[in-house]
């Protein structure tokens, strides 16, 4: 009997170690509203030492609790056998930066002899929230700022190309009249001038007509749908079906998958990119592209791409042109940057520019591997349907 109790006796003393141990506040009271237990870290907060509050009623120590209803309710709830909980709430005593937990304290028949309320300090995370909701609107007041400006910059780009390209063609206009009406009154050289002034004016459309479409992949805000890609490649071979025809190229795709995409993009996609092998060729040679797919993951995808566990449709268009020096890989799809002489081979130098554009839309990359007169590839990686 003795054993028994020292052993009780050491079990509770046990117990009061440990509840002294908690960073928590612990307090308890009896089926009667009085103190049993108070821990060291509430007579830290409060002052309140434990000879002095132990035996006690609960609420003549804080008669403030009797006007917080729900601190009420959930010591009945307790009461009755519940576990409950009260979030922090500023303004009220005890939860003030603190979240209340309320336990039954059972006997071994079931009975409630009393209820344990645990509060656990929340100031660290609700000032770690706070800074969170002060970055979040930061965030996006940047946001709304970016998208607003995105949209003034796509609209008076928009504006401003169609406003240039309107005189443009009133200027080529006048001089192809200029050379009918006058052209035989015009010495050769002349002749030669205004065409060459026109093919000038050509160029300026076509960079105008780049510069909208990559402001358009800028501002693009539609939502993405399944899109076949076999529909994609025989739009863009019918659009470019008289500069195939002209150059007896020859144009062939496999099997294309269906992708989550944007239809329209897509399409400047395989047309910038099947044009650019039909352009880029040599002099008497016949143009062949070749367009394959194959669904890759893991140590096969690009860098940036292998800790995930995605699977990716690689898209891959081969020609038989000049290619280009392997170290100018990266400049390729820098805007206006040119690889060959413009008088040799015409165009914006934003065609792939958009491309790469257009493959980052859709969260994907784009590659160039060649060798200097043997032909390119262009790998384009795109997240799998």
């Amino acid at each position: 009997m003795q054993k028994d109790t020292q052993r009780d006796h050491a079990l509770a003393n046990l117990y009061e170690i440990l509840n002294d141990c908690s960073i928590d506040r612990v307090m308890a009271i009896d089926d009667q509203g009085r103190v049993i237990a108070w821990n060291k870290t509430a007579a830290a907060v409060t002052g309140i030492e434990k000879e002095d509050i132990v035996g006690r009623y609960y609420f003549e120590v804080f008669p403030q609790l009797q006007e917080d209803p729900e601190m009420i309710e959930a010591i009945e709830f307790a009461m009755r056998g519940k576990k409950t909980y009260l979030p922090a709430r500023p303004g009220l005593l005890n939860r003030q930066n603190y979240e209340n937990h309320f336990i039954p304290l059972k006997d071994d028949d079931g009975h409630v002899k009393g209820v344990m309320n645990i509060m656990h300090d929340v100031s660290h995370r609700e000032k770690a929230e706070k800074k969170l909701q002060q970055l979040n609107e930061a965030l996006e007041l940047r946001y709304r700022q970016l998208e607003t400006a995105s949209t003034e910059m796509a609209t008076f780009t928009y504006i401003t190309t169609n406003d240039i390209k309107e005189p443009l063609r009133h200027v080529y206009t006048a001089f192809e009249l200029l050379m009918k009406s006058e052209g035989n009154a015009l010495s050769n050289g002349g002749k030669a001038n205004i065409r060459r002034i026109q093919a000038s004016l050509n160029r300026m459309n076509l960079m105008l007509d780049d510069i909208s479409a990559l402001s358009q992949i800028n501002s693009f805000n539609q939502e993405r749908k399944t899109i076949e890609l076999d529909e994609i490649f025989n739009h863009a071979v019918y659009k470019l079906q008289h500069k195939i025809a002209e150059k007896q190229a020859v144009v062939t795709a496999g099997k294309l998958p269906a992708i989550r995409g944007y239809k329209e993009m897509l399409q400047t996609l395989f047309y910038n990119l099947i044009d650019n092998s039909l352009k880029f060729q040599a002099p008497g040679n016949q143009p062949r592209v070749t367009i394959s797919s194959r669904l890759v993951q893991g140590d096969e995808l690009p860098a940036g791409f292998r800790s995930t566990n995605k699977t990716m449709v690689l898209l891959t268009f081969t020609d038989n042109g000049i290619g280009f020096d392997p170290a100018d890989a990266h400049r390729i799809f820098i805007m206006f940057e040119k690889m060959h002489p413009k008088s040799q081979y015409h165009g914006s130098g934003m065609g792939l520019a958009i491309a790469k554009k257009i493959v980052e839309a859709h969260d994907g990359i784009i590659q160039a591997i060649s060798q200097l007169n043997d032909g390119a590839t262009f790998e384009c990686y795109l997240p799998a349907e």
